[in-house]
């Protein structure tokens, strides 16, 4: 083989490995983001207070720099800005968390699939006791809870 063609070939055997690298390494950062979302939702579940104070916290941020940006505001538009705050907030916090860790375990361990990913192998553990939180906090709701996971 030609100098230049074996140059060639090692050049594009090293891309072909830093191309594979750089995949499985983005893979497994987007599974370990889904897995501490999951965990942070699970840790909300079991402790709502945490959730609701996480919220209001950043509901008063918020609410801080809208009233900062007051003197450029009609008072409608201001009290327009702080319902529709107040109204984000507390759709956060209504929101369930049982489903929310679910969900991010099962995405976690399924979209971010890999032999070489620690943390999509942690979440699917995960999944099933998931699964079976958020079917009990339904089935606590009543028959007017909505549908919830069909796996």
């Amino acid at each position: 083989m030609k100098p230049g063609k074996l140059r060639l070939a090692a050049w594009t055997a090293l891309t072909a490995v830093l191309f594979f690298s750089a995949a499985a390494a983005d893979l497994g950062l987007r599974s370990r983001s889904a897995l501490l979302e999951a965990r942070k939702q699970e840790l909300w579940r079991d402790t709502p207070r945490l959730k609701e104070l996480h919220y209001n916290g950043l509901f008063e941020k918020k609410l801080l720099l809208l009233k900062e940006n007051a003197g450029r505001l009609t008072p409608e538009e201001m009290e327009r800005r702080e319902s529709l705050l107040k109204a984000e907030r507390d759709l956060y916090i209504s929101g369930s968390s049982a489903k929310l860790a679910y969900t991010w375990y099962k995405t976690a361990a399924g979209e971010f699939a890999s032999p070489l990913n620690p943390w999509a192998a942690e979440a699917g553990k995960n999944l099933e006791a998931a699964r079976d939180a958020w079917r009990s906090e339904l089935a606590a709701a009543g028959p007017d809870a909505p549908p919830g996971p069909t796996d």
